[in-house]
């Protein structure tokens, strides 16, 4: 059996790539604020949730439990659409295209920081869109709206990196 060169260079680039983004995720976690009322302790975990089929694979090990502000930070994978209100943040997998439209009415005002690869989401209500370039680096698209709606402070160190987007226009 031969071993095509170019697909295990691939992926090897694909798992470079979500460890990177999780990387981005832990950072988003140590830098957006949520609402005083969102932990009913000083040490409550700060909940990263996944909905939908999980990219990451070994990538969140890297993070998984890492202290975040005093508190832990905790991975749940395959989150119900119901239960998404239990998480601080909540990365949509791009599985989830035809359920995009339902999460943030499901949401509402709950201070859940959404994530997504998906094109389009943060034109969508999404407040952060992670993905590869075409120049394969990693690019933002913030919703600021969408976050200032949902009660959240984002630091602009996350803002310096990223595209400001709004309801169907960009800025920047």
């Amino acid at each position: 059996m031969m071993i095509n060169p170019i697909t295990v260079h691939a992926e090897k680039l694909l798992a470079k790539e979500f460890f990177v983004k999780a990387a981005f995720l832990y950072n988003f976690a140590r830098l957006v604020e949520w609402p005083e009322n969102t932990f009913s302790s000083d040490t409550d975990p700060i909940r990263l949730c996944f909905m939908g089929d999980d990219p990451f694979d070994e990538a969140l090990k890297t993070i998984q439990n890492k202290m975040v502000k005093g508190r832990p930070l905790l991975i749940h994978r395959g989150i119900a659409l119901d239960n998404v209100s239990q998480c601080q943040i909540l990365f949509i997998s791009k599985s989830e295209k035809n359920r995009l439209h339902i999460i943030p009415e499901k949401l509402g005002q709950y201070p859940v920081l959404t994530v997504s690869e998906l094109p389009g989401f943060a034109q969508e209500r999404g407040h952060i869109r992670l993905f590869l370039a075409n120049d394969n680096t990693l690019s933002l698209e913030v919703n600021l709206d969408a976050i200032i709606q949902s009660n959240l402070q984002i630091s602009s160190r996350i803002l310096m990196l990223a595209t400001i987007v709004n309801s169907e226009e960009v800025i920047k």
